[in-house]
């Protein structure tokens, strides 16, 4: 692959080249630190079975480095004008591009394990990490957020930013912080820093059922002004049934929804499931 792709130089002559800028509609900002990249991508494990799927790559910046690691690569690209970019740039034959909006990928096509990075757009970042949590074969995510949606994805308990995805990071094994990132590390720069964040996800199953646990523990928070008792009735279509199962896990029927913690919720869902 040509480059390195993440200076200055580079993507403002490739902007002027292709007479675009960076879209808002896809969230675009691109990197401009090459040590950055390089170190983001040190952290990325990979092997000749693994799968390393890159989610929004862009110009290429975090991808000069991770084509350089071992596996099949996977770029998943949103923009097919970043697109064309990627299939002129990378010359290594174990890459492949593809043109879509990651939410809409099956990721069950691929029977290896997932290992994925990415610079994650703001207005979907949530969207992203539940949809790869719920991927039973993503074993490591490594990924560049805005702070404040660090902040909010990591909430503690009884915060009023604690949420299902809280929930969710905990349940796979919690998240490491790697590294700021400077607003001023991209182009255009952004309103508020950024951080890098790895997952490394627990192997062992801490209930059968995981699709349940989510949907279950999601329902719980549709309405946050709710008790968690009006939100378990609303789910159940049973108010004496919710009064029963909370009963029995000794939770308080007048306690919200981010008040209780995992254990509940993988608790919740197992009595429902019953």
């Amino acid at each position: 692959m040509l480059g390195p792709i993440a200076n200055k130089e580079y993507v403002l002559k490739y902007l002027n080249i292709y007479d675009t800028h960076a879209l808002k509609k896809y969230g675009q900002n691109f990197l401009i630190d090459d040590e950055l990249a390089e170190n983001i991508i040190k952290n990325v494990k990979d092997g000749e079975d693994t799968i390393l799927l890159e989610i929004g790559p862009g110009l290429g910046a975090l991808t000069y480095h991770l084509v350089k690691k071992n596996g099949h690569k996977v770029l998943v690209e949103i923009d097919p004008l970043m697109c064309d970019h990627l299939k002129h740039q990378v010359q290594e034959d174990d890459v492949e591009i593809v043109n879509m909006d990651f939410l809409r990928m099956n990721l069950k096509k691929y029977d290896k394990e997932i290992v994925v990075v990415g610079n994650l757009p703001y207005y979907i970042t949530t969207d992203i990490i539940e949809k790869l949590l719920r991927s039973t074969n993503v074993t490591q995510m490594t990924l560049m957020v805005q702070k404040e949606a660090y902040e909010r994805l990591t909430a503690p308990i009884n915060s009023k930013e604690y949420s299902p995805i809280s929930i969710f990071l905990e349940y796979v094994g919690g998240t490491k912080l790697l590294t700021k990132v400077s607003r001023h590390s991209y182009i255009p720069e952004p309103h508020v820093d950024s951080l890098v964040f790895q997952v490394n996800v627990k192997k062992e199953k801490q209930i059968e059922n995981e699709n349940e646990f989510f949907k279950i523990t999601k329902a719980m928070f549709l309405m946050r002004r709710k008790t968690i008792l009006n939100n378990l009735t609303s789910y159940l279509k049973d108010k004496q049934k919710a009064e029963t199962i909370l009963n029995e896990l000794n939770c308080s029927l007048t306690a919200r929804p981010e008040q209780l913690d995992l254990d509940f919720y993988l608790n919740l869902t197992k009595k429902i499931a019953l």
